[in-house]
């Protein structure tokens, strides 16, 4: 094994083994109760709302996070959790949400978008509940401390939907977020393809077969689903033919995370088409490494995240120079 774990995130990265044994099942014990952690910074407010749907029929659940002594209004960061699109809720992003409230500081707006957990839900309906809880930040800003200025950021599968919704949204001619921040993303079905997947071999997320998949679940279904074609690249963004006129993004990747190279690929394309890009590569680290809370390199990654926030919504302009 060439793998050798940054100190500090063993059990996140024995909890991604493929190995049968007890020492995985050890870490993945440890790992989720890492995952449900949560510190609530004192005088925080955490407020939940149910907000209409795109299509009228249900409610999408959304959690306000606002840090204490904000003062008047503020942008606003819509963030999307994980959870290959088939698993994954509000709590698990709790810690990261007052985490980045805190540091940019501004108000934080969790999203519950409807999982994949059946063959009647699948995209679009995920990506609507999130296009759903974005343009209430933005159209409904005063009511959550806002002031317009709406940025994202999604870890995992929260990080194709944002990707995703950033396409979405240029295509659309509505208002780009001011920065989107894609936390590992997976953004194309021909995730086999890259070296990043081979060469983390024992890392490896999910069955070997296609069908089973995460990917399958989010479409609805290769066969059924695609008919043949490619998927839409709001479902898998790096199919889109043209990236350009995106507004700002950064992209973070783990060097031991089998999607890794999709992410850089990704970047490199942005940023030959004039698109503002920063790129993050977790050293030593495997996917979505910063649900590991508290350790120094997950609050430094914070730290890089809430600082490109706070640029974009420039809370950074008294620093100019004349």
């Amino acid at each position: 094994m060439f793998h050798k774990p940054c100190p500090g995130y063993e059990d996140h990265f024995y909890s991604q083994l493929r190995e049968d044994s007890s020492r995985v099942k050890r870490a993945q014990e440890a790992q989720g109760k890492a995952l449900m952690h949560f510190e609530k910074p004192e005088g925080m407010t955490i407020e939940d709302r149910e907000i209409d749907s795109v299509e009228g029929d249900h409610k999408v659940h959304i959690r306000v996070y606002t840090p204490a002594g904000l003062p008047g209004k503020s942008p606003v960061i819509l963030d999307i959790h994980g959870g290959a699109w088939v698993g994954g809720n509000l709590e698990i992003d709790n810690q990261r949400c007052a985490e980045l409230a805190v540091r940019v500081p501004c108000v934080v707006v969790g999203v519950e978008y409807r999982l994949c957990t059946s063959p009647e839900v699948h995209f679009p309906m995920n990506f609507n509940d999130v296009y759903a809880a974005y343009t209430y930040c933005r159209d409904h800003a005063e009511e959550i401390g806002g002031n317009g200025m709406v940025g994202t950021h999604g870890s995992s599968s929260g990080a194709n939907l944002a990707a995703g919704l950033a396409l979405y949204l240029r295509d659309s001619n509505e208002p780009a977020p001011a920065l989107t921040v894609l936390n590992c993303p997976p953004l194309t079905i021909d995730f086999n393809e890259d070296y990043s997947y081979h060469q983390n071999f024992e890392l490896r997320m999910g069955p070997d077969a296609k069908a089973p998949g995460a990917e399958n679940a989010h479409l609805g279904g290769y066969r059924d689903g695609l008919h043949g074609q490619m998927p839409s690249c709001y479902a898998f963004p790096y199919y889109a033919g043209d990236v350009g006129m995106l507004g700002p993004h950064m992209i973070l990747v783990g060097e031991y995370d089998t999607l890794r190279d999709g992410g850089l690929k990704y970047a490199m394309r942005l940023l030959k088409a004039g698109v503002p890009c920063e790129i993050f590569q977790g050293g030593r680290v495997c996917h979505c490494w910063t649900c590991v809370p508290g350790h120094p390199y997950t609050n430094l990654t914070h730290d890089f995240i809430a600082m490109g926030f706070k640029r974009e919504f420039g809370l950074l302009d008294e620093l100019k120079k004349n």
